[in-house]
This record gives C-alpha cells, structure tokens and sequence, in this order.
C-alpha cells in the first residue's frame, strides 16, 4: 500500500515538476507575440499613414483642378469671340474683293489670266473662311463640355 502512495506521490510530483517549466517558454512565447504585434501595429500604423499621405495628394490635385476649370471656360469663351471676330472679318474681306473684282470686270481691265487669278484668290478666301467655321464649330464644342 505504501508503494502505491509513493508511486502516485511520484507522479504528481513529477507532473507538477513538468508542469512549471513550460513557463519560461511561455514568457518567450508572449515576448515574441508581443514583439510581433508591434511589428504589426507598425506595419498598419504605416499603411494609414500611407493611404493619409495619398488621399491628401489626391484632395491637393482635386483642389488644382478646381481652380483650373474657371481659367479654361474664360479662355474658351474668348476663342469662340476671337473665331467670330475672324470670320466676320474674313467675310468683310471676301464681299470687298468680291465687288472690285466685279468693278474691274465691269470697266472691262481684267485678261482672262488676270480673271482666272482672282477668281482663284476669291476661291482660297471662301475656303479660309470655310476653316474659320470648322474653328468656330470646335470652339463652341469644347465651351460646352466645359459648361
């Protein structure tokens, strides 16, 4: 009976001796948790910082944007006035050439090259003027996607 007591004081004795050593492992196993969730809450910290940095430079170039956009309708608003202002000259020029062509025909002063040539000068004019509208037609394009 004795040796049955000593023997089960001997296990528990041993299991209690086994038992404790596994605590120094376990303070290195919390150092190196702790070590790692540090290592962690760096790493996120950095990301938030990160994605902060880059909302702020997209909010900046957001902000640039914004301040742009009146700059470019004025700007568009005065190529649509500038393209009226050449077509209009443009068309003041065709209806003068037109009529002292027409005056030199009439006084009879004109050779059929001479005829030819402003006829063709007259021809380049009206295409001149043909651009000046395509111009006028983009410009007034572009003032409306910007309004």
């Amino acid at each position: 009976m004795k040796t049955k007591h000593f023997l089960i004081i001997m296990i528990l004795g041993l299991q209690f001796c086994f038992s404790q050593v596994p605590t120094s492992d376990s303070l290195a196993l919390k150092a190196a948790t702790l070590k790692i969730e540090k290592a962690e809450h760096e790493r996120i910290s950095l990301e938030k910082q990160m994605a902060l940095e880059k909302a702020e430079k997209e909010r900046i170039k957001e902000f640039e944007k914004a301040e742009k956009e009146p700059k470019k309708l004025d700007k568009a608003r005065a190529n649509v006035a500038k393209d009226k202002k050449r077509i209009s000259s443009q068309s003041k020029d065709i209806v003068k050439e037109t009529e002292k062509f027409e005056k030199l025909k009439r006084k009879g002063k004109l050779s059929p090259n001479d005829e030819i040539k402003w006829l063709d000068k007259l021809k380049k004019k009206q295409g001149k003027l043909k651009d000046l509208e395509n111009d006028l037609k983009k410009s007034e394009r572009k003032l409306d996607k910007l309004d």
